[in-house]
């Protein structure tokens, strides 16, 4: 009897051991299949072709391509920047969105079978005759990761003047997400300037979303928080909505104009509140060189004619001339200002202006 009650344990202990043997391979080979799943994608080869002007042929993976640089993954390399110009063809057999000139998109596949210099997409619906490289100003994989279709820039600038004693700070940060049918931006903007006597701070926040159409037209909201002790200014928010239009585009300029309404609250030093209706225009360029040394010239200019204040006008404006020097940290000039023609303080000065040069990094 004794005998036969440990032949039973015997053969428990052997089925358990047997039993958490299993469940471990199991789970090994459940750990295995996720892990092979998810590295897949990231594993997978890169068969897109990229053909210089050269002869040069690069295997590789398409990122994206603007403001006249293709930016290609490879193996051997790593990411690396194009110059749409110095290509001849592109092939890939991924679905990318690709914009030209005159503002139409396309989507579909990248063929080279239209010759060299020129684009066919043969996975978009209907007939389309090959289009020239050189009209091509932005390819976007339609599987790329939201991280990779975001720009960053940020940066910062000190200045001092012995004859006059005066030190000026800024910090400045800048991005943008570009998603097929859409653009979201925002940019932030810190100056501080002391005298010896006296501190003031200007500081401006604007966030804008882009609703792109045909044509190169968009819809947009806005969105700008605002301080400025010049001007008196403890608090502005304003909301806005409007159209726009890219009226330029191409690989080495882009410009943009832009109007609607908007309404602003303003909290003055002297403790006034105020509310105003507001007409929105804007306009921005953008030049840029990718030659080496890359060189960008951006101007923006925001002006805000007032509606229930007649006669008022008030503006906010940038522009900044970027040299590169060692990959991607650039040495900025910028001229940075507001105007308001009629503050609510009969002793705040009506603009305000800093020129300031610093240090920027491109994400």
């Amino acid at each position: 009897m004794t005998l036969d009650s440990n032949d039973n344990l015997m053969n428990i202990n052997i089925l358990m051991s047997t039993y958490r043997r299993t469940q471990r391979h199991a789970l090994t080979a459940a750990i295995l299949a996720l892990a092979s799943l998810v590295a897949g994608p990231a594993l997978a080869d890169k068969t897109d072709i990229v053909v210089l002007k050269n002869g040069d042929r690069i295997t590789g993976e398409v990122k994206s391509l603007d403001r006249g640089q293709l930016r290609y993954s490879t193996d051997s390399m790593g990411t690396i920047y194009i110059e749409w110009k110095d290509i001849d063809t592109l092939v890939s057999k991924e679905f990318h969105r690709v914009q030209v000139k005159s503002g139409r998109r396309f989507f579909g596949t990248l063929s080279d079978k239209g010759g060299p210099e020129t684009l066919e997409i043969p996975g978009q619906r209907g007939a389309v005759e090959p289009l020239p490289l050189m009209d091509v100003v932005r390819i976007t994989p339609l599987e790329q990761g939201w991280k990779d279709r975001i720009d960053l820039t940020v940066g910062g600038g000190y200045g001092y003047s012995k004859a006059s004693d005066v030190t000026t700070f800024s910090v400045y940060a800048d991005t943008m997400y570009t998603a097929e049918t859409r653009v979201v931006s925002a940019s932030f903007r810190s100056d501080t300037t002391d005298d010896g006597d006296d501190t003031s701070t200007r500081n401006l926040l604007t966030g804008q979303y882009q609703a792109l159409r045909e044509n190169r037209k968009y819809r947009f909201l806005l969105g700008q928080a605002e301080q400025n002790d010049e001007l008196d200014l403890d608090l502005r928010l304003l909301t806005g909505a409007g159209l726009g239009k890219y009226y330029l585009q191409n690989n080495r300029r882009k410009w943009l104009a832009a109007g609607g309404l908007g309404v602003a609250h303003e909290e003055s030093g002297d403790g006034t509140a105020d509310t105003d209706l507001e007409a929105i225009f804007q306009t921005r360029y953008d030049s840029f060189l990718f030659d080496t040394p890359k060189l960008d010239l951006t101007a923006n200019v925001y002006v805000f004619p007032s509606i229930t204040n007649a006669g008022r006008v008030r503006s906010n404006y940038n522009v900044t001339l970027s040299k590169e020097f060692v990959e991607d940290l650039f040495l900025d000039l910028t001229l940075s200002g507001a105007y308001d023609s009629d503050p609510s303080s009969e002793d705040a000065a009506k603009s305000d202006y800093t020129i300031s040069t610093g240090l920027s990094y491109e994400f």
